[in-house]
């Protein structure tokens, strides 16, 4: 056996530190080939500021290197302090970001004791930066502020897993080793989230005049349930399926001999290209609503048709999908197997946040259970009321989710946040109206904790009197706080501001509408509140001064623990809520398009509301899996549990956090604020 070389000794070294863990032998032999060591003194400046970028970024091996910045160009007599922006100590990188941006520093790197370096030449990095797991370790730490060259990063590190378990079989041997390590749950290589759905060839078509008899005795031949309409080019114009035939023909009494099928095709068709993923379709599926898709070469309805997909095939693929949670829940009434449904919920969000699926689409799916949950609790209740009152009220009524369910953002099963509203009724039907949907409130909320969701300790819920109201009550309550904006009336507007109302039959959305134009309406006349409104979402800066231990709580229950919620999340939700409703941008959704309306409406702020909304997402899968995997609601901890990617995946956030709320203080004038 030859002698270890010096190559070797790196290699060694780089491996106990991600990303480089997650390489391959052979890759990692091949880097450490290139790289060398460097000894800085204590006090010697490795770049700074404005510089330009050179060729090699840091890796720390001993000692400690300080990032700081000067936000403003010093002038004669006026020095401008260096702030700290961050501490680098074993394990960390270090001058990437300005290689991967392809411009100058943006901060000085300073040695503030003797330490040791390896020095990585770009070039021999960037051989290894599309291997999945490198590419998601980058963009766990950086994609916040580089957020479009991520998207291209992670696009060519998919391709590259794609072609890896294409061509091997399987996960690599160091991405797999990763997923049975300490980053478990961060960077485990799910073969699921890039499966194919193979779509049914041979498809049998017809044209628009074929009658209706034709196309149902041909779609019995061949045994499908459902038949693509085409043009003479052989692209898609319509669809019919078994249930078509039964709602549109024999429902409704048409003649099917007489009739073609183009009257009674859906049209248009939607179309998908060649090679979608479950998780892609699965997304279509529930924004869509629809069973089937036609594939075509360019995705497009103006090219050929290729093949069908259906939702059986997405669930033979899958062996298990949301829509069919949300059909059994639509078929049960027990609340046991209610609840049992929402288990399942949980371990198919475990799947999909160990397959890497967008944490937006695993958000609405979950959504998506929680409604139809709370849609079975309340009919359920009116069912029961039924029989006690033997009416209802005149008056429409619509459920409200309020806080992060609101936000469409409870992924896991925190404690209740809701209200009801109901139209203004006839004075002599005044206290049988408050009776009936007060009695609503009550027996939903005890329906919804047999399903799992415990009561909120705060009685922030429909059971409660003050939060089951007439519109009109409902808009005099909002006058109340924003006109007296007391610290208890700013609290319970995060949480109301929050609000969505339960879509279709029960319910009556229209005065949830009602509501957000009154609450415009409002903040129109009273800039005091927002200013206020606004101090809410600082008052939590970011811990950007403890890089080797973050803040935690001093006292209490969660000593010595992280708060992830407080302390970062609610930073990033809050800004987005007090700039939307200064706004007046009546977004129906959570953090996500909240952020989104805000990049058109200040376009000249785009980036950095594009950074809030990645370093949420990042944050809110985050807190998902520590809940999932502590069994908790996920908001406290445990950092010393922490690995070092984990932490720095946390950490990186913190920056976005602070120039958010610097652009805060600026257009709020905070400052001025006793």
């Amino acid at each position: 056996m030859s002698a270890p070389t010096a190559i070797d000794a790196i290699a060694r070294d780089l491996a106990t530190h991600p990303p480089f863990k997650q390489l391959s032998e052979a890759e990692l032999q091949a880097l450490a080939a290139h790289v060398r060591l460097r000894y800085a003194d204590e006090g010697e400046v490795l770049f700074e500021q404005g510089a330009p970028t050179g060729d090699v970024f840091y890796v720390m091996k001993k000692g400690m290197v300080e990032l700081l910045r000067r936000e403003d160009v010093p002038s004669a007599g006026q020095p401008v302090p260096w702030v700290l922006i961050g501490r680098c100590d074993q394990g960390d990188l270090f001058g990437v970001r300005p290689l991967l941006a392809q411009g100058p520093y943006s901060a000085r790197a300073v040695a503030v004791e003797d330490s040791l370096l390896f020095v990585v030449p770009w070039a021999a990095f960037q051989a290894v930066m599309t291997v999945p797991a490198v590419a998601t370790f980058l963009a766990a730490g950086f994609a916040a502020e580089l957020p479009r060259r991520f998207e291209r990063l992670l696009s060519a590190s998919a391709d590259a897993r794609r072609a890896s378990l294409t061509h091997h079989g399987g996960a690599r041997r160091g991405t797999a080793g990763a997923a049975e390590g300490d980053e478990r749950g961060l960077l485990r290589d799910n073969e699921n989230d890039f499966r194919v759905v193979e779509p049914v060839r041979d498809v049998v078509a017809c044209v628009a005049t074929t009658s209706i008899r034709e196309v149902a005795r041909r779609m019995a031949e061949h045994n499908i349930g459902s038949m693509v309409v085409v043009d003479e080019q052989r692209c898609p114009v319509g669809i019919v399926t078994n249930s078509d035939l039964r709602t549109r023909v024999l429902a409704a009494g048409v003649d099917p001999d007489h009739t073609k099928v183009g009257q009674i095709m859906a049209t248009p068709v939607q179309t998908v290209p060649e090679g979608l993923s479950v998780s892609e379709l699965i997304g279509r599926v529930l924004r869509q609503r629809l069973h089937h898709f036609v594939v075509t070469e360019d995705g497009t309805p103006q090219a050929p048709v290729t093949g069908v997909v259906s939702e059986h095939d997405i669930l033979t693929t899958q062996g298990s999908h949301p829509t069919v949670l949300l059909n059994q829940i639509l078929r049960l009434k027990d609340p046991a197997r209610l609840r049992a449904v929402r288990d399942k919920a949980d371990v198919l969000l475990r799947s999909y946040l160990e397959q890497e699926v967008s944490i937006e689409f695993v958000a609405n799916m979950v959504t998506e259970i929680n409604d139809a949950l709370i849609r079975q609790a309340v009919l359920g209740a009116l069912r029961e009321l039924d029989g006690r009152y033997g009416r209802r009220p005149s008056a429409p009524f619509c459920w409200l989710s309020l806080g992060s369910e609101g936000r469409r953002e409870q992924l896991l099963r925190t404690d209740q946040d809701n209200a009801i509203v109901y139209g203004d009724p006839a004075p002599e039907e005044e206290a049988f109206t408050r009776e009936f949907y007060l009695a609503l409130g009550q027996l939903v909320v005890e329906r919804l904790v047999a399903y799992g969701f415990a009561p909120c300790p705060g009685d922030m819920m429909a059971s409660n009197p003050k939060w089951c109201q007439s519109v009109g009550a409902w808009k005099q309550t909002f006058e109340r706080w924003i006109q007296v904006p007391e610290p208890k009336s700013v609290m319970h507007t995060n949480i109301f501001f929050d609000l969505r109302g339960e879509q279709g039959q029960p319910f009556a959305p229209e005065l949830v509408i009602e509501l957000r134009d009154h609450i415009f309406g409002c903040l129109a006349t009273d800039r005091t509140f927002l200013t206020l409104f606004a101090a809410g979402a600082i008052r939590h800066p970011a811990p950007l001064g403890f890089f080797r231990n973050f803040v935690v709580e001093g006292s209490g229950k969660h000593e010595d623990q992280f708060d992830i919620k407080a302390r970062a999340m609610m930073p990033l939700s809050d800004a987005a809520r007090v700039l939307c409703y200064e706004l007046r941008l009546p977004v129906d959704g959570g953090t996500f398009a909240r952020y989104r309306a805000l990049q058109r409406a200040l376009p000249e702020r785009a980036e950095l509301f594009e950074e809030a909304a990645m370093a949420y997402g990042i944050l809110m899968r985050f807190r998902a899996r520590e809940g999932l995997r502590e069994g908790s609601s996920g908001r406290y901890v445990d950092i010393r549990r922490l690995n070092k990617l984990e932490r720095q995946t946390i950490r990186n956030t913190f920056n976005v956090v602070q120039e958010l709320q610097r652009f805060l203080r600026v257009r709020y004038q905070l400052d001025r604020l006793p």
